[in-house]
């Protein structure tokens, strides 16, 4: 009787274990797959998009680089270095003065009275060889006359006291500056040294707005619109020019140090100071009486 108990309560079991497993299935839902995408198609090759003008215009372009020409070298003989686009004096603030006269080769000839206090002025531009103008004022070495400054400027007649020590422009020791006559651009000591005592005195202006020179209408500017360089002395009375006539000769170098043409002047200093008639006195006027 025992084993007809456990057995029911085995059969009871499994009964009761299948139902429960029945319901569960039917209370579970089937998952659900998502839908493959549909299939897209594409062009082999992108197609382009046609541009078209604009009515009137071009296409530009760009911005190109204009190459800059290496200078040349000098044939054998050649002047090639920079031109003197002006040589000649100016007063003290800048304003214009006119030569007197020219002599028989075309030279100008300026005029000052008291050989000081007015400006000596070289311009110049870059010539055949295309460089630029060099602008070193000063370039010295005792024992190296090759060594000189790209502003070669002298005189046939000493200024001031003719001191034969280089640049000495300065105090305690402001000196004058020798002469070289006849005038030579040779490459001698005397020569080198002479060109450094001369250009070391002179200042450069680069730009034709800020110039030492004034125009007609008293606006700074270089006294030759072609000008690209300008050198500039104060001619001061240490260094003044003696009575009588005194050429002046300049010649320009590029950066490479190829010199230029040659240009002269001549500055005359009287004698003597130009007389002036003293203004006539006023006659005086016949007082009236009065009348009694």
């Amino acid at each position: 009787m025992g084993m007809q108990i456990g057995g029911r309560l085995v059969a009871v079991a499994v009964a009761m274990g299948l139902a429960a497993a029945g319901c569960a299935a039917r209370k579970a839902k089937p998952a659900m797959r998502a839908p493959a995408p549909a299939p897209t198609s594409f062009p082999e090759a992108p197609t382009p998009v046609p541009t078209v003008p604009l009515s009137g215009s071009t296409a530009s372009p760009g911005p190109t680089r204009t190459p800059t020409p290496k200078p040349r070298k000098a044939k054998p003989g050649e002047i090639i270095g920079p031109e003197i686009t002006f040589l000649g004096i100016t007063r003290a603030d800048g304003k214009n003065i006119d030569p007197v006269g020219y002599d028989e080769q075309g030279r100008p000839i300026y005029e000052s009275y008291v050989g000081s206090g007015f400006q000596l002025v070289v311009e110049g531009k870059p010539g055949k060889s295309g460089d630029d103008v060099g602008r070193r004022l000063f370039a010295h070495s005792p024992t190296n006359p090759t060594l000189r400054p790209d502003l070669e400027i002298q005189v046939n007649r000493p200024l001031g006291d003719g001191s034969p020590e280089v640049c000495d422009r300065n105090r305690p020791h402001i000196g004058g500056v020798p002469g070289i006559d006849p005038p030579s651009f040779a490459q001698t000591q005397k020569i080198a040294d002479a060109l450094n005592d001369l250009s070391c005195r002179f200042e450069l202006f680069a730009e034709s707005q800020s110039a030492c020179t004034l125009n007609r209408y008293e606006d700074w500017e270089f006294k030759n619109p072609e000008t690209t360089v300008q050198f500039c002395m104060m001619v001061a009375r240490a260094w003044s020019f003696p009575v009588g006539k005194t050429l002046v000769s300049a010649r320009l170098r590029d950066r490479t140090g190829n010199p230029g043409p040659i240009r002269q002047i001549w500055i005359s200093r009287p004698a003597t100071l130009p007389t002036v008639a003293p203004p006539p006195t006023p006659t005086p006027k016949p007082k009236k009486l009065p009348v009694r």
